[in-house]
């Protein structure tokens, strides 16, 4: 079942990101030629939404959004959330209306239409095998921040294999702290079962929340020492509160 439902979502999935170039960057670069860089993107993103939504009703997905009362216009904005599945940036570019740079795999590189997406939102590229890759890509990340534009984390550093929170790395409040971001916690769960976890036709509920913003640029050192409790309690919290 499994295998026939992601062939279905194929049907759907794979013309929207192998005709994205005709639809999406060629006028996304026609109004870069004219100096439109803002439309530019925001013709992007409004593509990209296409892309993820088209994907995850093709997967009989539907997300449930809370919490849109906590976005804030307000830069730099780190957002940091739980990862569960491959559909988790989707949930984030399609229903959440969010746009952010995120940490990717070097391999996407070489992946044609994917890798404009990755360009397209601004992705830091990363070589897991390489810890001096690893510091640039954090320090990159840290820049970007500081110079406005909001950045997605996933603490966990990867997928968690079962429908629970995996054990989150401190380390990767460091960029928040050290461009001194507003943190956002994003709460995620029940994606898995829309994809990885998929046993058979059912519809899928998954749920996207979306918690109060943390300011870290006043924090005292000893509050930055335990702000990972806070920020990791609250995302652990309301993953236990949401519906199964």
């Amino acid at each position: 079942m499994r295998k026939i439902r992601i062939a279905v979502a194929c049907l759907v999935a794979v013309p929207l990101i192998v005709l994205s170039p005709i639809y999406a960057f060629i006028p996304a670069g026609i109004l870069l030629l004219f100096r439109a860089k803002k439309r530019a993107n925001r013709w992007l993103e409004l593509c990209a939404r296409l892309v993820s939504n088209g994907t995850l009703f093709a997967l009989g997905v539907t997300v449930h959004i809370d919490g849109r009362e906590n976005l804030i216009s307000d830069t730099p904005i780190c957002y940091i959330a739980n990862h569960q599945s491959m559909l988790d940036i989707l949930a984030f570019v399609g229903p959440a209306k969010l746009w952010a740079s995120v940490f990717a795999k070097a391999e996407l590189k070489r992946m044609p239409f994917i890798n404009l997406w990755c360009y397209a939102m601004g992705c830091v590229f990363i070589e897991r095998n390489s810890p001096h890759d690893m510091v640039k890509a954090i320090l990159k990340g840290v820049q970007k921040l500081k110079e406005g534009d909001p950045m997605l984390i996933f603490p966990e550093g990867t997928r968690s294999k079962f429908d629970t929170i995996g054990e989150l790395k401190n380390g990767s409040l460091k960029l928040a702290t050290r461009s001194k971001a507003i943190i956002v916690p994003i709460t995620i769960k029940g994606l898995r079962s829309g994809l990885e976890g998929i046993t058979n036709f059912r519809h899928v509920h998954a749920y996207f929340s979306i918690g109060k913003p943390i300011p870290t640029a006043l924090l005292t050192k000893e509050e930055a020492a335990v702000l990972h409790e806070g920020v990791y309690g609250e995302v652990k919290k309301r993953f236990n509160e949401l519906p199964n």
